[in-house]
């Protein structure tokens, strides 16, 4: 940033290009802290796994709607894969499609755009193995946070429809609960110690992920930011990308 603040000449065009760097960066580090998360916590998350399938129903017990939530979180799971595979071929290929766009309207007369203005050590503009490493590099970044992304929201979504499971087939068997039968209180005692359990487990599952939504959600707002000002400072179609 030193060495190249000295050398720019519109200090507009410097601020929106290290605010549109900044922005790519911080989703990077999104990726990284659900990496750090999961890694960190990955023995709590084995054993709250473990007793999630521990207290899984069985198929004898009608209560639970385990078709119903199992195709509702594999749906959901298959659209956040699709939504982000999507936009990661996108954003990869933007700068590839572009320079061959370029070839064949203008020859040899190249721009060398790469994903977003990110400043690298070596020549970018002008020479194809740099051009190559830039788009490379930040492509291997992408796909970390990416990765990690959709590998936390699937155990987000996994996690949270498996309490919702049990919750469900909790309520169920309350309202199916008749109260004239005789021993009926045994029942409530016993649904009233499995819900403080599937309580418990929701408790874990929030001092577990706890780290991934803050980071998620300070990553997110300071990216919103920064791309907010490169809008204004630079070329909106190049910011939005």
């Amino acid at each position: 940033w030193y060495c190249k603040g000295r050398l720019a000449t519109d200090t507009g065009t410097f601020v929106a290009q290290l605010s549109e760097m900044c922005s790519s960066f911080c989703l990077t580090f999104v990726g990284f802290c659900n990496v750090y998360a999961i890694s960190i916590n990955r023995n709590q998350i084995e054993t709250l796994l473990k007793e999630l399938h521990h207290i899984y129903p069985t198929g004898s017990k009608n209560h639970y709607r385990c078709p119903h939530y199992f195709d509702m979180a594999t749906k959901i799971m298959r659209i956040e894969f699709l939504f982000y595979m999507i936009f990661y071929v996108y954003y990869n290929s933007a700068p590839v499609l572009l320079l061959l766009w370029e070839h064949m309207l203008n020859g040899y007369d190249l721009s060398s755009n790469t994903h977003t203005s990110t400043w690298f050590p070596w020549k970018v503009h002008g020479s194809p193995l740099g051009f190559g490493m830039a788009v490379l590099s930040i492509t291997v970044g992408s796909s970390v946070g990416v990765g990690s992304s959709i590998v936390t929201q699937n155990i987000v979504c996994l996690l949270s429809f498996q309490l919702k499971l049990h919750y469900d087939g909790i309520s169920s068997q309350l309202v199916s609960l008749d109260c004239r039968r005789p021993g009926v209180h045994k029942k409530l005692r016993i649904f009233i110690a499995y819900h403080c359990r599937i309580l418990q487990l929701g408790d874990q599952v929030n001092d577990i992920l706890n780290f991934v939504f803050g980071s998620s959600i300070v990553g997110a707002i300071i990216a919103i930011c920064m791309s907010s000002v490169s809008i204004l400072l630079l070329d909106f179609a190049f910011a939005f990308k």
